[in-house]
């Protein structure tokens, strides 16, 4: 769909609403995808949006809600009836009801699970014993699996039963009698083997699964490592229990990258699509007292040198680029350590051999900017010995910046602390300080030399 295209049918939902017209409305929104459905429905108000909402139908509906952004999918559950909201989690795969009920408070949720289909409450019951952040609480319990010793023709019949309840089928994963995995067959393989020979003959026994209890952080870096578009969850008795599938895996990715971009700009839980200031400034509020309070040490620092800065006024004319300089050189350091951490190109066991790294980087930024600031200042002000210092003084801050902006991180994964905490406010608030420390206690020294 064109951004023009877009628009149009934008205002004609608008259009239609306020004439009351239902039934051309009705007719209007059957037609667009369900994900472009969902994106036009979160550009409406509150009111607009609960009139479209409820001419879908409970399957056309789930497959909407879904779509939607988690503040508006929120929004929307909290105003639909307990009865509508059943109606809509039994058309939906086990994986998204849990996901929209989640947004529920307990008592109404379950409430809910006491309207739904009896298989649907039980499924729904069960994920919700998982956290939401792990394998476990992603997964879906719709998935095909055969024993390895039964035949080829057996899995086909297997799957025809499954065709309403299992989506995005690209593999069967074969278990034992006891239920535990222990291999996995590509629907091409079915295809084309003779459906006489058995699933132990052709399955491939090096199948990569994850635990039920993982994170989904670690869902997500399995699925890149080995490629892979399914994947199937085991409990500690290694029995197959559940599949997450690719659009699972996408959304994860993406809620990872947007929860370590927010925490390193320090607003922690603010959703993209959240409406209210409180809740914003709720989420963003700790990490500005957080600023505020390290500018408060950088003001005692400075008033530590005040008498050096009144002998030389000159000093404080580069006071920003000294702060600039080491914020952005311990952000970068910091910035490709997270990412390399949750990528998985950076091991913590190596973590020796990534800090060297940084280090040199580092050093040779310093020296580069430090020799160029130097000869700057000596030129400007006439004065040899202020550029010698304040180029020690840039040297060694980029220093301390690089190598600190790619430790923290490291430190953090290794106590099992988000690496993506260590940034933002908090590196830059502590490189600020520690910059000015080392700024203004060299460039002293040179002085009085």
């Amino acid at each position: 769909m064109t951004q023009s295209d877009y628009d149009i049918l934008l205002d004609n939902i608008r259009n239609l609403i306020q004439e009351k017209a239902s039934p051309d409305l009705e007719s209007l929104i059957t037609e667009p995808h369900p994900a472009d459905l969902a994106d036009l429905i979160e550009h409406l108000d509150s009111e607009e949006r609960l009139s479209v909402f409820k001419l879908l139908s409970s399957e056309r509906a789930g497959e909407v809600l879904k779509e939607m952004s988690s503040p508006i999918q929120e929004t929307l559950t909290h105003e639909l009836d307990d009865k509508t909201v059943a109606e809509i989690l039994n058309e939906l795969n086990s994986d998204d009801a849990t996901d929209i009920l989640t947004h529920l408070p307990r008592e109404r949720a379950q409430k809910i699970i006491g309207l739904v289909q009896p298989e649907v409450s039980e499924e729904l019951q069960k994920l919700l014993g998982y956290k939401t952040d792990t394998a476990g609480g992603i997964m879906a319990l719709e998935f095909v699996s055969v024993n390895a010793s039964s035949t080829i023709g057996e899995a086909i019949e297997n799957i025809r039963k499954k065709r309403e309840e299992v989506e995005k089928l690209y593999y069967v994963w074969a278990v034992d009698e006891f239920g535990k995995l222990v291999g996995v067959v590509s629907i091409k393989d079915l295809v084309l083997e003779p459906e006489d020979r058995r699933i132990k003959e052709i399955m491939n026994p090096d199948v990569i699964s994850v635990d039920v209890n993982a994170d989904q952080e670690e869902v997500a870096r399995v699925a890149k490592q080995y490629d892979l578009a399914n994947i199937p969850v085991v409990n500690d008795q290694h029995k197959l229990v559940g599949r997450i599938t690719n659009d699972d895996i996408i959304d994860v990715i993406e809620e990872e990258a947007s929860e370590d971009m927010s925490l390193m700009a320090g607003v922690m839980d603010q959703q993209i699509g959240e409406g209210s200031a409180f809740k914003i400034s709720k989420a963003r509020l700790p990490w500005l007292l957080l600023g505020l309070f390290g500018g408060l040490l950088s003001a005692l620092v400075i008033n530590h040198f005040h008498g050096s800065i009144e002998k030389i006024l000159a000093l404080s004319f580069f006071i920003p680029v000294i702060m600039a300089m080491g914020g952005n050189t311990g952000t970068q350091a910091a910035t490709v350590v997270i990412r390399g951490l949750a990528t998985g190109d950076i091991s913590v066991i190596h973590t020796s051999k990534r800090l060297v790294v940084e280090l040199w980087v580092a050093l040779i930024n310093g020296i580069l900017c430090g020799i160029l600031l130097g000869l700057v200042v000596a030129f400007w002000l006439s004065d040899p010995q202020l550029g010698l210092g304040v180029g020690v003084s840039l040297i060694t801050v980029i220093l301390f910046s690089g190598s600190f902006g790619a430790f923290i991180p490291l430190l953090l994964r290794k106590l099992n602390i988000d690496p993506a905490l260590a940034t933002g406010p908090f590196i830059t608030t502590s490189n600020d300080i520690l910059g000015l420390l080392i700024y203004l206690s060299i460039v002293t020294h040179f002085l009085m030399a």
